[in-house]
């Protein structure tokens, strides 16, 4: 059974908390367990462009293959695949970078 707690903050501080529960990618309530278990919470910047880009990316792929199987088409040039697969992959590589 989920039990609530409340608390008293001022305005500034739950800006702050919202601020930075956003940033994570997180719920308020979400933000907050993770601080009060001394849990780290890590932020990095540019994941969801990167994600964003990841998932046009598959989509792409899985039309391809969804043609391939029907029948109209019998190659596709993976270059052009493999190169944005390669920017991606360098991409999350400097962004952990700056993490670890």
């Amino acid at each position: 059974m989920n039990h609530f707690l409340r608390a008293r903050v001022p305005e500034w501080e739950k800006r702050y908390v919202k601020d930075k529960a956003a940033k994570a990618h997180m719920s308020e309530s979400e933000f907050l367990r993770y601080a009060a278990f001394d849990k780290q919470v890590t932020v990095i910047e540019g994941v969801n462009e990167l994600l964003t880009e990841l998932r046009y990316q598959g989509n792409n792929l899985n039309q391809l293959t969804v043609m391939a199987r029907q029948g109209r088409i019998e190659l596709v040039n993976m270059e052009p695949f493999m190169e944005v697969y390669e920017r991606t992959w360098q991409t999350l590589n400097s962004l952990l970078s700056h993490v670890v």
